[in-house]
Protein backbone atom coordinates (compact mmCIF):
# COMPACT_ATOMS: atom_id res chain seq x y z
CA UNK A 1 0.00 0.00 0.00
CA UNK A 2 1.27 3.43 -0.88
CA UNK A 3 0.32 6.95 0.18
CA UNK A 4 -0.30 9.19 -3.04
CA UNK A 5 -0.01 12.38 -1.71
CA UNK A 6 0.02 14.72 0.80
CA UNK A 7 -2.74 16.22 0.62
CA UNK A 8 -6.45 15.36 -0.83
CA UNK A 9 -7.01 16.18 -4.52
CA UNK A 10 -8.84 14.80 -7.53
CA UNK A 11 -7.95 13.54 -10.85
CA UNK A 12 -11.19 13.56 -12.38
CA UNK A 13 -13.00 11.02 -10.84
CA UNK A 14 -10.62 9.87 -8.78
CA UNK A 15 -10.06 10.93 -5.00
CA UNK A 16 -6.63 10.22 -3.27
CA UNK A 17 -6.23 10.21 0.04
CA UNK A 18 -9.56 10.35 1.56
CA UNK A 19 -10.11 9.53 5.16
CA UNK A 20 -12.52 7.59 5.93
CA UNK A 21 -14.19 8.46 9.13
CA UNK A 22 -17.33 6.67 9.64
CA UNK A 23 -19.40 3.84 8.69
CA UNK A 24 -22.82 3.84 7.37
CA UNK A 25 -25.71 1.61 8.64
CA UNK A 26 -25.56 -0.49 5.60
CA UNK A 27 -21.34 -0.98 6.27
CA UNK A 28 -20.06 1.45 4.00
CA UNK A 29 -16.86 3.57 4.92
CA UNK A 30 -17.80 7.50 5.19
CA UNK A 31 -15.51 10.83 4.32
CA UNK A 32 -15.98 14.05 3.36
CA UNK A 33 -14.57 15.56 0.92
CA UNK A 34 -14.99 19.61 -0.24
CA UNK A 35 -17.90 19.84 1.95
CA UNK A 36 -19.85 17.15 0.71
CA UNK A 37 -20.15 13.24 2.20
CA UNK A 38 -18.62 10.33 0.30
CA UNK A 39 -19.80 7.01 0.68
CA UNK A 40 -17.44 4.60 -0.07
CA UNK A 41 -17.85 0.55 -0.59
CA UNK A 42 -15.69 -1.78 1.35
CA UNK A 43 -13.58 1.18 3.46
CA UNK A 44 -13.45 1.58 7.21
CA UNK A 45 -13.21 4.15 9.70
CA UNK A 46 -9.30 4.68 9.96
CA UNK A 47 -8.52 3.90 6.33
CA UNK A 48 -7.14 6.48 4.24
CA UNK A 49 -7.55 5.68 0.19
CA UNK A 50 -8.10 6.15 -3.16
CA UNK A 51 -11.59 5.90 -4.63
CA UNK A 52 -13.50 6.71 -7.90
CA UNK A 53 -16.89 8.79 -7.78
CA UNK A 54 -19.10 6.42 -9.30
CA UNK A 55 -22.49 8.22 -8.51
CA UNK A 56 -23.19 12.00 -7.84
CA UNK A 57 -26.37 13.14 -5.52
CA UNK A 58 -26.98 16.43 -4.70
CA UNK A 59 -25.72 16.30 -0.90
CA UNK A 60 -23.74 13.38 -1.14
CA UNK A 61 -21.10 11.12 -3.64
CA UNK A 62 -21.17 7.33 -3.74
CA UNK A 63 -17.65 5.90 -4.47
CA UNK A 64 -15.95 2.55 -5.34
CA UNK A 65 -12.50 1.63 -3.35
CA UNK A 66 -9.44 1.87 -5.91
CA UNK A 67 -6.95 1.43 -3.44
CA UNK A 68 -5.80 1.74 0.29
CA UNK A 69 -3.16 3.82 0.95
CA UNK A 70 -3.19 3.62 4.47
CA UNK A 71 -5.16 0.52 6.32
CA UNK A 72 -7.27 1.18 9.47
CA UNK A 73 -5.88 0.01 12.93
CA UNK A 74 -9.24 -1.67 12.91
CA UNK A 75 -9.20 -3.30 9.52
CA UNK A 76 -8.50 -6.93 9.91
CA UNK A 77 -8.38 -9.96 7.16
CA UNK A 78 -11.67 -11.96 7.02
CA UNK A 79 -11.95 -15.03 8.45
CA UNK A 80 -13.99 -16.85 5.33
CA UNK A 81 -12.15 -18.23 2.64
CA UNK A 82 -15.42 -17.28 0.60
CA UNK A 83 -16.09 -13.49 2.82
CA UNK A 84 -15.41 -11.78 -0.88
CA UNK A 85 -18.18 -13.69 -2.97
CA UNK A 86 -20.71 -14.78 -0.20
CA UNK A 87 -23.24 -12.16 0.79
CA UNK A 88 -23.83 -13.85 4.07
CA UNK A 89 -21.42 -11.59 5.82
CA UNK A 90 -20.88 -8.07 5.21
CA UNK A 91 -17.89 -6.69 7.85
CA UNK A 92 -15.68 -9.53 8.22
CA UNK A 93 -12.95 -6.82 7.16
CA UNK A 94 -13.63 -4.74 10.08
CA UNK A 95 -12.55 -5.67 13.87
CA UNK A 96 -15.51 -7.39 15.69
CA UNK A 97 -14.66 -4.44 18.46
CA UNK A 98 -15.20 -1.74 16.06
CA UNK A 99 -17.97 -3.68 14.61
CA UNK A 100 -19.97 -3.06 17.77
CA UNK A 101 -18.41 0.61 18.56
CA UNK A 102 -19.81 1.82 14.79
CA UNK A 103 -23.69 0.03 14.81
CA UNK A 104 -24.11 1.34 18.83
CA UNK A 105 -22.89 4.64 17.21
CA UNK A 106 -25.00 4.77 14.57
CA UNK A 107 -28.17 3.65 16.27
CA UNK A 108 -27.49 6.62 19.33
CA UNK A 109 -26.97 8.94 16.46
CA UNK A 110 -29.89 8.25 14.74
CA UNK A 111 -32.68 7.63 17.81
CA UNK A 112 -30.93 11.25 19.47
CA UNK A 113 -31.31 12.78 16.41
CA UNK A 114 -34.94 11.51 16.19
CA UNK A 115 -36.47 11.28 19.12
CA UNK A 116 -36.72 13.22 22.52
CA UNK A 117 -33.49 11.58 24.86
CA UNK A 118 -33.68 13.72 27.20
CA UNK A 119 -34.61 10.98 29.62
CA UNK A 120 -32.53 8.41 27.58
CA UNK A 121 -30.37 6.56 29.76
CA UNK A 122 -27.81 4.60 26.58
CA UNK A 123 -27.40 0.74 27.93
CA UNK A 124 -23.91 -0.98 27.30
CA UNK A 125 -24.35 -3.29 23.44
CA UNK A 126 -25.54 -7.17 24.34
CA UNK A 127 -22.47 -8.79 23.25
CA UNK A 128 -21.69 -12.71 22.81
CA UNK A 129 -19.57 -14.80 20.53
CA UNK A 130 -18.25 -13.83 17.01
CA UNK A 131 -18.03 -17.17 15.48
CA UNK A 132 -20.02 -20.35 15.93
CA UNK A 133 -23.06 -18.49 16.84
CA UNK A 134 -26.12 -18.97 14.32
CA UNK A 135 -27.96 -21.79 14.96
CA UNK A 136 -29.81 -21.70 11.95
CA UNK A 137 -29.18 -21.06 8.13
CA UNK A 138 -31.32 -21.42 5.14
CA UNK A 139 -29.07 -22.60 2.26
CA UNK A 140 -29.73 -22.46 -1.53
CA UNK A 141 -29.71 -25.69 -3.93
CA UNK A 142 -29.61 -25.84 -7.65
CA UNK A 143 -27.59 -26.52 -10.87
CA UNK A 144 -26.36 -23.17 -12.11
CA UNK A 145 -27.45 -22.30 -15.20
CA UNK A 146 -24.53 -20.16 -16.42
CA UNK A 147 -21.74 -23.48 -15.81
CA UNK A 148 -24.05 -26.36 -14.73
CA UNK A 149 -22.76 -27.32 -11.43
CA UNK A 150 -24.74 -28.33 -8.85
CA UNK A 151 -24.44 -26.10 -5.52
CA UNK A 152 -25.59 -25.49 -2.29
CA UNK A 153 -24.61 -22.64 -0.38
CA UNK A 154 -25.30 -18.51 -0.21
CA UNK A 155 -26.06 -16.31 -2.69
CA UNK A 156 -22.84 -14.07 -4.03
CA UNK A 157 -22.93 -10.29 -3.14
CA UNK A 158 -25.43 -8.67 -5.50
CA UNK A 159 -26.31 -11.90 -7.49
CA UNK A 160 -28.82 -14.92 -7.54
CA UNK A 161 -25.71 -17.04 -7.80
CA UNK A 162 -24.82 -19.30 -5.54
CA UNK A 163 -21.60 -19.77 -3.67
CA UNK A 164 -20.69 -23.50 -2.98
CA UNK A 165 -20.18 -23.50 0.99
CA UNK A 166 -18.76 -26.33 2.74
CA UNK A 167 -17.87 -25.11 6.02
CA UNK A 168 -19.56 -21.45 7.50
CA UNK A 169 -17.80 -20.16 10.24
CA UNK A 170 -20.41 -18.53 12.12
CA UNK A 171 -22.75 -21.69 11.77
CA UNK A 172 -22.11 -23.87 15.50
CA UNK A 173 -19.78 -26.77 15.25
CA UNK A 174 -23.37 -28.66 15.34
CA UNK A 175 -24.64 -26.88 11.71
CA UNK A 176 -21.38 -27.39 9.98
CA UNK A 177 -21.48 -31.30 10.89
CA UNK A 178 -24.76 -31.54 9.79
CA UNK A 179 -23.86 -30.07 6.71
CA UNK A 180 -20.75 -31.91 6.35
CA UNK A 181 -22.91 -35.09 6.37
CA UNK A 182 -25.69 -33.93 4.05
CA UNK A 183 -23.78 -32.07 1.43
CA UNK A 184 -23.17 -35.43 -0.68
CA UNK A 185 -27.13 -36.27 -0.57
CA UNK A 186 -28.13 -32.84 -0.98
CA UNK A 187 -25.66 -32.47 -4.06
CA UNK A 188 -27.27 -35.20 -5.98
CA UNK A 189 -30.92 -33.95 -5.40
CA UNK A 190 -30.08 -30.39 -7.11
CA UNK A 191 -31.61 -29.65 -10.10
CA UNK A 192 -32.10 -26.31 -12.39
CA UNK A 193 -35.64 -25.34 -9.94
CA UNK A 194 -33.82 -23.05 -7.43
CA UNK A 195 -35.13 -24.42 -3.71
CA UNK A 196 -33.98 -23.74 -0.08
CA UNK A 197 -33.11 -26.36 2.81
CA UNK A 198 -33.07 -24.86 6.01
CA UNK A 199 -30.73 -26.17 8.51
CA UNK A 200 -31.40 -25.42 12.45
CA UNK A 201 -29.95 -26.67 15.40
CA UNK A 202 -32.19 -27.37 18.82
CA UNK A 203 -31.47 -28.69 21.85
CA UNK A 204 -32.78 -32.50 20.81
CA UNK A 205 -30.82 -32.00 17.58
CA UNK A 206 -30.45 -30.73 14.13
CA UNK A 207 -33.37 -30.58 12.00
CA UNK A 208 -33.02 -30.41 8.48
CA UNK A 209 -36.19 -29.10 5.91
CA UNK A 210 -36.37 -28.38 2.11
CA UNK A 211 -39.04 -25.74 0.68
CA UNK A 212 -40.29 -28.21 -1.24
CA UNK A 213 -40.84 -30.88 0.67
CA UNK A 214 -44.04 -30.32 3.32
CA UNK A 215 -43.46 -33.37 5.10
CA UNK A 216 -44.76 -32.80 8.69
CA UNK A 217 -42.06 -33.89 11.56
CA UNK A 218 -43.45 -36.18 14.19
CA UNK A 219 -40.70 -34.76 16.29
CA UNK A 220 -40.46 -30.42 16.76
CA UNK A 221 -37.33 -28.51 17.81
CA UNK A 222 -36.64 -27.07 20.82
CA UNK A 223 -35.14 -24.82 23.08
CA UNK A 224 -34.04 -23.88 26.57
CA UNK A 225 -35.23 -20.02 27.43
CA UNK A 226 -34.84 -18.84 31.12
CA UNK A 227 -35.10 -22.69 32.26
CA UNK A 228 -38.28 -23.30 29.92
CA UNK A 229 -38.24 -25.95 27.23
CA UNK A 230 -40.02 -23.86 23.88
CA UNK A 231 -40.94 -26.03 20.94
CA UNK A 232 -40.84 -24.09 17.87
CA UNK A 233 -41.43 -25.24 13.81
CA UNK A 234 -38.23 -26.40 11.99
CA UNK A 235 -39.13 -24.30 9.01
CA UNK A 236 -39.87 -21.32 11.10
CA UNK A 237 -38.88 -18.58 12.96
CA UNK A 238 -36.29 -18.73 15.91
CA UNK A 239 -34.15 -16.16 16.89
CA UNK A 240 -30.42 -17.37 15.24
CA UNK A 241 -28.02 -16.59 18.16
CA UNK A 242 -28.79 -18.82 21.36
CA UNK A 243 -26.54 -16.82 23.83
CA UNK A 244 -27.62 -13.52 22.39
CA UNK A 245 -31.62 -14.72 22.69
CA UNK A 246 -30.87 -15.83 26.33
CA UNK A 247 -29.50 -12.41 27.03
CA UNK A 248 -32.06 -10.38 25.29
CA UNK A 249 -35.05 -12.11 27.03
CA UNK A 250 -33.61 -11.62 30.29
CA UNK A 251 -32.63 -7.97 29.38
CA UNK A 252 -36.23 -7.00 28.30
CA UNK A 253 -38.06 -8.94 31.75
CA UNK A 254 -35.32 -6.04 33.59
CA UNK A 255 -36.27 -3.28 31.85
CA UNK A 256 -40.53 -4.02 32.10
CA UNK A 257 -39.77 -3.91 35.40
CA UNK A 258 -42.28 -6.65 36.41
CA UNK A 259 -44.26 -6.95 39.65
CA UNK A 260 -46.54 -10.36 40.88
CA UNK A 261 -49.35 -8.27 40.39
CA UNK A 262 -49.19 -6.45 36.30
CA UNK A 263 -50.59 -7.56 33.89
CA UNK A 264 -48.93 -7.65 30.65
CA UNK A 265 -49.53 -7.73 26.79
CA UNK A 266 -47.17 -9.16 24.18
CA UNK A 267 -47.24 -8.51 20.53
CA UNK A 268 -46.31 -10.52 18.16
CA UNK A 269 -45.32 -13.06 20.44
CA UNK A 270 -44.34 -16.15 18.25
CA UNK A 271 -44.31 -19.47 20.35
CA UNK A 272 -43.79 -17.62 23.76
CA UNK A 273 -40.12 -16.39 23.93
CA UNK A 274 -40.74 -13.89 25.37
CA UNK A 275 -44.46 -14.37 27.06
CA UNK A 276 -43.64 -17.44 28.66
CA UNK A 277 -40.60 -16.30 30.72
CA UNK A 278 -42.50 -12.99 31.33
CA UNK A 279 -45.68 -15.48 32.93
CA UNK A 280 -43.10 -16.48 35.70
CA UNK A 281 -42.93 -13.12 37.34
CA UNK A 282 -46.35 -11.21 36.48
CA UNK A 283 -50.26 -11.90 37.54
CA UNK A 284 -51.06 -12.27 34.07
CA UNK A 285 -50.05 -12.31 30.40
CA UNK A 286 -51.72 -11.77 26.74
CA UNK A 287 -49.75 -13.34 23.97
CA UNK A 288 -50.40 -12.14 20.57
CA UNK A 289 -50.08 -13.18 16.98
CA UNK A 290 -51.07 -13.37 13.49
CA UNK A 291 -50.15 -16.89 12.56
CA UNK A 292 -52.37 -19.85 13.97
CA UNK A 293 -49.73 -22.56 13.72
CA UNK A 294 -47.74 -20.20 15.88
CA UNK A 295 -50.19 -19.56 18.45
CA UNK A 296 -50.93 -23.42 18.67
CA UNK A 297 -47.25 -24.21 19.13
CA UNK A 298 -47.18 -21.73 22.39
CA UNK A 299 -50.47 -23.05 24.11
CA UNK A 300 -48.62 -26.43 24.20
CA UNK A 301 -45.47 -24.76 25.41
CA UNK A 302 -46.96 -22.92 28.13
CA UNK A 303 -49.06 -26.27 28.78
CA UNK A 304 -45.87 -28.46 28.64
CA UNK A 305 -44.21 -26.19 31.25
CA UNK A 306 -47.41 -25.89 33.50
CA UNK A 307 -47.53 -22.24 32.97
CA UNK A 308 -51.58 -21.33 33.38
CA UNK A 309 -51.74 -17.71 33.87
CA UNK A 310 -50.92 -16.64 29.99
CA UNK A 311 -53.56 -16.93 27.42
CA UNK A 312 -53.15 -16.90 23.39
CA UNK A 313 -54.73 -15.12 20.52
CA UNK A 314 -54.59 -15.23 17.11
CA UNK A 315 -54.95 -11.98 15.72
CA UNK A 316 -53.82 -10.51 12.67
CA UNK A 317 -52.45 -7.03 14.49
CA UNK A 318 -52.16 -5.29 11.17
CA UNK A 319 -55.95 -5.58 10.83
CA UNK A 320 -58.45 -3.68 12.91
CA UNK A 321 -58.31 -5.01 16.33
CA UNK A 322 -60.82 -2.91 18.17
CA UNK A 323 -63.39 -5.50 18.66
CA UNK A 324 -61.19 -8.12 19.89
CA UNK A 325 -61.43 -8.52 23.46
CA UNK A 326 -58.26 -8.82 24.77
CA UNK A 327 -58.21 -5.23 23.49
CA UNK A 328 -61.76 -3.85 24.56
CA UNK A 329 -62.17 -5.09 27.78
CA UNK A 330 -58.79 -4.95 29.29
CA UNK A 331 -55.89 -2.25 30.43
CA UNK A 332 -51.82 -3.30 30.91
CA UNK A 333 -49.98 -2.26 33.41
CA UNK A 334 -46.86 -3.45 30.42
CA UNK A 335 -46.23 -3.92 26.94
CA UNK A 336 -43.57 -5.89 25.09
CA UNK A 337 -43.13 -5.56 21.44
CA UNK A 338 -40.95 -7.46 19.03
CA UNK A 339 -42.45 -7.28 15.64
CA UNK A 340 -40.37 -8.18 12.04
CA UNK A 341 -38.61 -5.14 10.22
CA UNK A 342 -42.02 -3.29 9.25
CA UNK A 343 -42.41 -1.98 12.78
CA UNK A 344 -46.00 -1.60 14.37
CA UNK A 345 -46.73 2.45 13.34
CA UNK A 346 -50.23 1.44 13.51
CA UNK A 347 -50.48 -0.49 16.66
CA UNK A 348 -48.58 2.15 18.26
CA UNK A 349 -51.03 4.57 17.25
CA UNK A 350 -53.87 2.40 19.75
CA UNK A 351 -51.41 1.75 23.26
CA UNK A 352 -52.17 4.22 24.85
CA UNK A 353 -55.82 2.86 25.78
CA UNK A 354 -54.67 -0.02 27.17
CA UNK A 355 -52.90 2.62 29.86
CA UNK A 356 -49.76 0.35 30.17
CA UNK A 357 -46.78 2.74 32.02
CA UNK A 358 -43.80 0.86 30.60
CA UNK A 359 -43.74 -0.59 26.77
CA UNK A 360 -40.73 -2.65 25.81
CA UNK A 361 -39.79 -2.51 22.10
CA UNK A 362 -37.53 -4.92 20.54
CA UNK A 363 -36.31 -4.23 16.85
CA UNK A 364 -34.51 -5.48 14.00
CA UNK A 365 -35.13 -2.31 12.25
CA UNK A 366 -33.68 0.88 14.14
CA UNK A 367 -35.60 3.15 11.19
CA UNK A 368 -38.88 1.93 11.93
CA UNK A 369 -38.22 1.53 15.13
CA UNK A 370 -37.68 5.52 15.57
CA UNK A 371 -40.57 6.04 13.14
CA UNK A 372 -43.17 4.46 15.77
CA UNK A 373 -41.40 5.80 19.24
CA UNK A 374 -42.45 8.93 17.76
CA UNK A 375 -45.65 8.09 17.43
CA UNK A 376 -45.77 7.14 21.18
CA UNK A 377 -44.18 10.30 22.01
CA UNK A 378 -47.47 11.83 20.86
CA UNK A 379 -49.23 9.90 23.27
CA UNK A 380 -46.97 10.89 25.83
CA UNK A 381 -44.72 8.35 26.55
CA UNK A 382 -40.80 9.05 27.20
CA UNK A 383 -37.89 7.06 26.36
CA UNK A 384 -35.78 5.90 29.39
CA UNK A 385 -33.35 3.55 28.55
CA UNK A 386 -32.16 2.25 24.46
CA UNK A 387 -29.39 -0.80 23.64
CA UNK A 388 -28.12 -2.31 20.79
CA UNK A 389 -27.55 -6.03 20.52
CA UNK A 390 -25.39 -7.88 18.44
CA UNK A 391 -27.37 -10.56 17.51
CA UNK A 392 -25.53 -10.56 13.96
CA UNK A 393 -22.39 -10.59 14.62
CA UNK A 394 -19.83 -9.29 10.95
CA UNK A 395 -23.05 -8.54 9.15
CA UNK A 396 -24.89 -5.05 8.62
CA UNK A 397 -27.74 -6.24 10.96
CA UNK A 398 -28.71 -5.74 14.27
CA UNK A 399 -31.01 -5.91 17.26
CA UNK A 400 -31.78 -3.16 19.38
CA UNK A 401 -34.39 -2.52 22.69
CA UNK A 402 -36.04 0.20 24.12
CA UNK A 403 -37.83 1.12 26.92
CA UNK A 404 -40.44 4.07 27.08
CA UNK A 405 -42.24 5.23 30.17
CA UNK A 406 -45.83 7.26 30.90
CA UNK A 407 -44.87 10.56 31.06
CA UNK A 408 -47.51 13.71 32.12
CA UNK A 409 -47.95 14.80 28.81
CA UNK A 410 -51.76 15.03 28.24
CA UNK A 411 -53.51 12.94 25.01
CA UNK A 412 -56.07 15.07 22.79
CA UNK A 413 -59.32 12.54 22.93
CA UNK A 414 -59.99 11.60 19.62
CA UNK A 415 -62.84 9.26 18.74
CA UNK A 416 -61.36 5.78 17.93
CA UNK A 417 -60.40 5.27 14.42
CA UNK A 418 -58.40 1.88 12.77
CA UNK A 419 -56.58 2.70 9.99
CA UNK A 420 -54.63 -0.37 8.77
Amino acid sequence: MTQSNENTHTNKSLIHNLEIDGLTHDGRGVARHEGKAIFVSHAVPGDKVTVKIIQTQAKFDEAELIEIEQASSDRTVPFCPVYNECGGCQLQHLSIDAQRHWKAEDFVTRLTQSVNSKHCKIQPPLTGDDTGYRRRARFGLSISKIDKVARLGFRQKASNELVDIEHCPVLTPALNQALKDQRPVLIEQASRAYKEITFVEADNGVFITSSTDQTSVSLEPMYDIEGLNLHFPADGFVQVNSQQNQQMVHQAMAWLELESKHNVLDLFCGVGNFTLPIAKHAKRVTGVEGLKTLVEIAEHNAQANQIENVEFVKTDIFENFGHALWFKQQTYHRILLDPGRQGAFEVCKVLHELKPEIIVYVSCNASTLIRDIKELEKQGYQLHKAGLIDMFPHTTHTEVMVQLKKGNKKIKRHKKVFKF
